[in-house]
């Protein structure tokens, strides 16, 4: 079993960094040296002996430092947990659970495409800093310019960068998967089955990513939210519909997956996209 911790760390920040959005960096060691890229971890939101929250959230690793013995964490603030994540100041303590889950899977010869919409930038942060100086394309999408996340640390990765906001305030106007789209009509055959293509961000955009690359014909990874209590599988509450499969009886059989263990990183050919 991958080694994962349950501890009380320190806040080092925890500052606004965009319209809502939070960059908080703990100190962690064990978890620094052992995370990987698309993995997540649960965040105990109030004081160690108050249960108010109840449940721990899940964020999604952002990047990490082995040096420092960093953990960064990219969130956004849309309810009750979140606003008070928000309102922790440096040097306050915080019980944390991770590594969890699946992460990325790299496949040998192949050109990583990273596509990223919204918030689902977190992950591929940490992503595209493990792969640094490999040959690649970075996709980021978002509604307007001030909503694009870590653009400055992605262009650092030496990758090229490939933006969309819906807006057109920057980049193609239009969807991230029209970036995606378009890349993909410039190449020949042989390039586009050499693609790897590792997404995150809203469901509707995830789809749309797995209906590109099923016409080009390229491999799809892609990074799942849901709603979970434990990140453990106990609770049941992160299950998504498994793609249909043969079952014994004739016809077909249909399972659920646990977006915390199995995953939260999917072969996009995994998931039942008309019943999530």
């Amino acid at each position: 079993m991958p080694a994962r911790y349950d501890q009380t760390q320190t806040i080092i920040q925890n500052c606004q960094t965009g319209p809502d959005t939070f960059l908080m960096r703990v100190d962690g060691p064990e978890m620094a040296q052992n995370a990987r890229p698309g993995q997540f971890a649960m965040l105990k939101i109030g004081a160690e002996e108050n249960y108010d929250p109840l449940l721990r959230r899940p964020l999604s690793i952002h990047r990490t430092s082995k040096e420092k013995g960093t953990v960064d964490f990219l969130y956004k603030v849309t309810g009750r947990g979140t606003k008070l994540l928000a309102k922790k100041k440096a040097g306050e303590r915080i019980k944390i659970l991770g590594p969890l889950g699946r992460g990325f899977r790299i496949m040998d010869d192949t050109v990583p495409v990273l596509v990223g919409g919204g918030l689902g930038v977190a992950p591929l942060l940490f992503l595209a800093e493990e792969i640094s100086g490999r040959k690649g394309v970075i996709c980021l999408g978002a509604v307007t310019r001030n909503q694009l996340l870590e653009i400055d640390k992605f262009r650092e990765t030496g990758m090229e960068i490939l933006v969309a906001t819906e807006d057109g305030s920057l980049g193609l106007h239009g969807f991230v998967t029209e970036v995606l789209d378009r890349m993909f009509a410039g190449l020949d055959h042989a390039s586009r089955q050499r693609i790897q293509v590792l997404s995150c961000g809203p469901t509707p955009m995830l789809k749309a990513v797995k209906r590109v690359c099923d016409h080009y014909g390229a491999n799809c990874q892609v990074s799942l939210e849901a709603f979970m209590a434990c990140g453990s599988g106990l609770c049941l509450g992160c299950a998504v519909p498994a793609a249909p499969r043969p079952s014994r009886k004739g016809g077909e059989g249909t399972d659920f997956l646990h977006v915390c263990k199995e995953g939260p990183v999917f072969q996009a050919d995994q998931i039942d996209w008309e019943r999530i």
